[in-house]
């Protein structure tokens, strides 16, 4: 099944009527403390709120990645799985806080955030499912379409995977190549970027949330 357009997926979240959410990027270098800021950040907004986890405990190590997130969510979270498809996922929450059921997700109350964790993940799930890159784009612009018109404040979380040494292998460079591209389409999307360094938040595009300052 092909996706759809990024102009028919605004088009069916501005039909809902509400204003543009904020959304705010997160991202920064390996334990930057990126995760930790957008999760503050949602759970200011209030006690209902979403997480899309993107990554897959595919041996003993991510595993125990995910338990550590898990915990440090602690309660209040309603975690939705999803390895590839991620703009279905987000639709299933704007839809959910427009009061509509999708064949992704059934009726849930309104959520006062939605964190998704993480867009490196998701590119890598892409990858290894032999999506070719142009595909993978078309996915990340239809992304970035949602977060354009989001009925509901969205953290992303995404890593800036070009800031060390270059990749020794051609699979390496084309992941390299991609995470810098899918970025920079989400970064204009968003109506923030933060970026984290050493645990703090510091504004790339619009200004740092109260409940991550300090």
């Amino acid at each position: 099944m092909s996706e759809p357009s990024p102009a028919a997926l605004a088009a069916s979240i501005s039909s809902v009527g509400t204003a543009p959410a904020r959304t705010i990027l997160f991202t920064g270098g390996c334990r930057s403390g990126k995760s930790g800021l957008a999760q503050r950040w949602v759970e200011a907004l209030g006690p209902s709120r979403v997480y899309i986890a993107t990554g897959a405990a595919r041996d003993a190590e991510m595993a125990e990645r995910v338990r550590r997130h898990q915990a440090a969510r602690g309660t209040g979270w309603r975690t939705v799985e999803e390895q590839l498809d991620v703009c279905a996922a987000l639709r299933g929450c704007m839809a959910s806080c427009a009061g509509q059921a999708t064949a992704q997700s059934l009726p849930q109350p309104r959520p006062h955030g939605v964190l998704l964790d993480c867009i490196t993940l998701w590119l890598t799930n892409r990858m290894l499912a032999d999506h070719d890159d142009a595909a993978i784009l078309r996915g990340v612009e239809g992304l970035a379409a949602l977060l354009r018109s989001a009925t509901v404040p969205v953290a992303v979380v995404t890593n800036e995977v070009g800031w060390g040494v270059v990749p020794e292998t051609p699979l390496g460079r084309r992941f390299r190549d991609l995470s810098g591209e899918a970025n920079q389409l989400l970064a204009t999307a968003c109506t923030d970027v933060i970026l984290a360094i050493s645990g703090l938040p510091l504004a790339v595009k619009g200004g740092v949330p109260a409940a991550c300052a300090g």
